[in-house]
């Protein structure tokens, strides 16, 4: 019997559980810990995020329900690869006309999220994100898309670095720069990621503007750390890149996992289209298992909520 899939989009890595099917290692009720084992590269599976669902039986014209974890244990609203792996395994395994195109919509924490198979062959999927909310210091809801300055410890130019700040279904901050590459996010990264400014942490992608319809950017997740692409951080580089004036409606983000495309509707909403594929499935040792039912039973950790 199949345990797990995993899946991959453009590097970043999921594992998929369906709980409908009998008793999973991880139980009713994933515990942290048993999350963070089953993620972990060298003493588990290894994955950036776990995906559990879907928990009703699909069918046309009910959202599908479905719980995102990252692979620190912590409940995740929203995420922009992640949904299209898991709408790319409901067509593939479960509803057929969703195969064809047909729009279906993917319920998770975060929020509802259209989604619609464009090339099921090439793995193509279009993931409607929703509008994101740009937010002042005080997180009052204004539009703050200018950007505030956030002061960091330490000495030299970045003891103070210009952010926009916006929720897409989970909070980010974006930074412009003229030049981004993966030493700037690993020493900024974790001091903007938890600053004392997000209480809940973000996710932060350091951006540069190509031209007007194509950006690059280098994406530091607060769950994980840097990940080769972010399907929902490349829809807030776009989204805070487009409120700005630098780029258009359509934008081709690059990642160093590869690039997606962002549309951004005349009333802000923002669209995500690109591939995805599965990598393997697999079926747990006795041994794992057994770690993970201990892991389950263990007093529960107060780890910091994910998004």
């Amino acid at each position: 019997m199949v345990e797990f899939v995993k899946y991959q989009a453009l590097g970043n890595d999921y594992l998929l559980v369906e709980p409908r099917c009998g008793d999973t290692a991880l139980g009713p009720e994933p515990a942290p810990e048993a999350v963070r084992l089953l993620c972990d590269r060298h003493y588990g599976v290894g994955a950036d995020g776990l995906l559990l669902g879907p928990l009703e039986p699909p069918r046309p014209g009910t959202p599908v329900l479905l719980r995102i974890f990252n692979a620190d244990g912590s409940e995740c609203g929203m995420s922009g690869n992640g949904l299209r792996m898991f709408a790319l395994y409901l067509a593939e395994h479960h509803v057929e006309q969703w195969r064809a195109g047909e729009p279906f919509t993917i319920r998770t924490r975060g929020g509802d999220a259209e989604v619609r198979i464009v090339d099921l062959a090439d793995g193509l999927v279009r993931v409607g994100m929703g509008l994101p909310q740009f937010t002042t210091m005080e997180g009052d809801g204004d539009s703050g898309v200018s950007g505030v300055a956030v002061p960091l410890a330490g000495e030299g130019p970045d003891t103070v670095v210009a952010v926009t700040d916006l929720n897409l279904g989970v909070p980010h901050t974006v930074v412009f720069r003229d030049r981004i590459d993966g030493e700037l996010a690993q020493r900024l990264g974790p001091a903007l990621a938890w600053h004392s400014r997000y209480p809940e942490g973000t996710n932060v992608e350091f951006v540069r503007v190509h031209d007007d319809h194509t950006l690059d950017a280098v994406v530091w997740e607060r769950a994980v750390g840097r990940v080769p692409a972010s399907g929902s951080g490349a829809c807030a580089a776009a989204a805070a890149a487009h409120a700005r004036g630098f780029v258009g409606r359509d934008v081709t983000v690059r990642m160093p996992g590869g690039e997606v495309e962002v549309s951004v509707a005349r009333d802000g909403r923002v669209s995500l289209t690109g591939t995805a594929r599965e990598v393997m499935r697999g079926v747990l040792s006795s041994s794992l298992r057994t770690e993970l039912a201990a892991r389950r039973a263990a007093p529960k950790s107060s780890g910091r909520e994910g998004t």
